[in-house]
């Protein structure tokens, strides 16, 4: 069925924003206790009605809030890369936007937040599958990709994807959980540990001569810092 043939009023789009940004707002500074759907509908401006007519409950409301997050980290790993030069770009845009999500405000009390999920009813595992796990899935189909057009030689793509989120990760995550100062704040910073991160990967899965021939030539990222 399109969307022509629906009947009744269009979806509002502008109400599915507000939705999520009140969750994220009260998952922020409440924790998951205060994510219930009437708080929610009420901090958006919107019935409970619409607001079950989108989500069902407030589990399926998180893990909205949780997807978006993810889409918004691998957003650069959506078009297949035509060069070795748009991998490394492509690769470095991605740990830039996963480095500056870890870095905000709303990710360090949802990363404070976790332990609290199951005393609030909801469903850790599918919140992982909507979050980390969809992410290192696109990395997987994105080196995939780049492998199977000869700029990547990967033994094993998941361990390869393994390896470049720990290293865009570093201690950021851990010093979430201790609260104390993030290191990469800057956008500079970011993009400078970008830099750093994908060209060790690069020099461990690279064909040969790329590896050597890109070592040399400094990346879009390294050029905007």
């Amino acid at each position: 069925m399109t969307a022509s043939t629906h009947r009744g009023r269009p979806i509002d789009r502008g109400k599915d924003q507000a939705i999520l940004r009140a969750a994220r707002r009260l998952l922020k500074h409440e924790g998951p206790q205060a994510l219930t759907m009437e708080r929610v509908a009420q901090a958006a401006g919107v019935s409970k009605v619409t607001l079950y007519r989108r989500y069902p409950n407030r589990q399926a409301l998180l893990e909205a809030v949780v997807a978006l997050d993810a889409s918004r980290v691998f957003r650069a790993l959506l078009r297949p890369a035509a060069t070795s030069a748009d991998v490394r770009a492509q690769l470095e845009a991605f740990v830039v936007d996963l480095a500056g999500l870890l870095c905000g405000p709303d990710h360090r009390r949802y990363i404070q937040a976790l332990g609290e999920l199951p005393r609030a009813g909801l469903d850790v595992a599918r919140i992982w599958r909507q979050g980390p796990a969809r992410a290192h899935s696109m990395l997987v189909q994105f080196l995939q990709g780049a492998q199977v057009a000869g700029h990547l030689r990967c033994e094993d793509v998941e361990q390869a994807a393994e390896l470049l989120l720990g290293m865009a990760v570093g201690l950021d995550l851990v010093r979430s959980l201790y609260r104390v100062p993030l290191a990469r704040q800057r956008l500079a910073v970011r993009r400078a540990h970008a830099t750093r991160v994908v060209e060790v990967f690069w020099h461990r899965y690279a064909l040969g001569s790329e590896a050597s021939g890109a070592a040399g030539a400094p990346s879009n990222a390294a050029r905007a810092v």
